[in-house]
């Protein structure tokens, strides 16, 4: 009797796995879905105030998502270390972002590689490199310190009357590096965790990437919040108060509403497909050698993945359009009402403050889930989904 073995190429192996298509095309998506936040957060939470810049004029700093304008401050007190070509300080709109993300995935490509050559290489190259920044910081002090001595005669290195003699001040030089990585750090730290997730298949990297874009989204809210600005404003560009008319997509929803949702859908995007190329690797990585080669095996693997992306893209998709009605469920009450009864008293509501104000939108959405909970008494789900389930399965075959 001869057993079914799948060719060499098809089996669960992660070396083979990571070459299929289904699961280049989630890492694709995810690293496509992390940049696309970064230039989105970069718009919404990336500017100072028109107050703020008027009174510290541009090279101003203020605790925004945006990198160029803390680095450009520190160049306007002193020398900065890291050449603007790489920071991308000179340039304007999307350019700023260009050779710090270049730079993201060099170092994320190497990082993959050396996971791959084994702890010994690993190592080296943090001996390597705590030799590198120890030597930066301690040669130029004992070196220029030596040449005084051997020409002045014995004196301390610090606390003297000229600044040329003051050798210990080069031992804080490489901190201004630091502090221009911190700059940097703001927008592109979760960039390269993100990407180092993704690619080297660490679940502690994308969440601790998700997690650093809500606390900036949380500590923006807060910040901006007019109870918080009228004690201490650190020039950051709040949101509107009001959600907006929904003026978008035959009026299902407004403008900053749609950019809110949209920040929301990526990091969902970002999340899920992320984690489910390592989810996916980590079942096929535990099954045992002679299950990796059979094709029930693999059959299997090979509908968790193609169904786990068709529940993600269906899935989100039915997200962002059940949130968007919730944001218009007050809306929709009030034409509902308005035709039943063709009254002035809706048009009233509609067009008063309260109801416009972003807490007035949040209770709108509260009730809108009540009423979706409430169908479920009604409306016979289970039944739908397992029809859409159907339907998916037939699309497949």
């Amino acid at each position: 009797m001869v057993i079914d073995v799948v060719p060499e190429s098809k089996t669960l192996h992660i070396s083979k796995l990571r070459l299929r298509w289904q699961v280049l095309l989630l890492q694709i998506i995810s690293t496509m879905s992390l940049l696309l936040i970064m230039r989105k957060m970069n718009e919404l939470f990336g500017s100072c105030s028109g107050q703020f810049v008027a009174n510290s004029g541009p090279e101003g700093w203020c605790p925004s998502y945006e990198h160029t304008r803390g680095i450009a401050w520190m160049k306007s007190n002193g020398d900065t270390v890291i050449p603007d070509l790489l920071t991308g300080v000179n340039e304007t709109g999307f350019d700023t972002f260009t050779v710090p993300v270049i730079l993201c995935f060099i170092i994320t490509g190497s990082w993959v590689v050396i996971l791959t050559r084994g702890e010994k290489l690993q190592l080296l190259i943090k001996r390597v490199f705590s030799g590198l920044m120890a030597a930066w910081f301690l040669l130029p002090f004992l070196v220029s310190w030596l040449i005084g001595i051997v020409t002045q005669g014995f004196y301390l290195p610090f606390g003297q009357n000229e600044d040329k003699f003051n050798h210990i001040n080069l031992v804080f030089a490489p901190l201004e590096f630091f502090f221009e990585l911190v700059f940097l750090g703001i927008v592109f730290a979760p960039i390269l965790a993100g990407l180092i997730g993704i690619w080297s298949l660490s679940k502690r990297m994308i969440t601790w990437a998700t997690s650093y874009f809500l606390i900036v989204i949380g500590i923006h809210a807060m910040l901006t919040f007019e109870g918080v600005t009228t004690a201490v404003d650190v020039g950051l560009q709040p949101l509107s108060a009001q959600i907006g008319e929904a003026t978008l997509y035959g009026g299902l929803i407004s403008p900053l509403a749609f950019d809110l949702l949209t920040v929301a859908i990526l990091l969902l995007l970002f999340l899920e497909s992320g984690l489910a190329v390592i989810t996916n690797l980590e079942y096929a990585s535990i099954l045992p050698e002679a299950s990796k080669r059979d094709p029930e095996y693999v059959n299997q693997f090979n509908n968790l993945i193609n169904g786990h992306m068709a529940h993600l893209f269906s899935i989100i998709t039915v997200v962002a359009i059940t949130t968007a009605l919730a944001l218009e469920f007050d809306d929709f009450l009030i034409s509902f009402v308005a035709v039943l009864e063709g009254s002035q008293w809706s048009g009233q509501v509609k067009e008063s403050l309260e109801l416009q104000l972003t807490y007035g939108k949040v209770i709108s959405a509260s009730l809108f889930m009540i009423v979706v909970a409430g169908g479920r008494f009604v409306i016979p789900w289970q039944r739908i989904t397992g029809f859409i389930e159907t339907g998916l399965s037939k699309i497949r075959g």
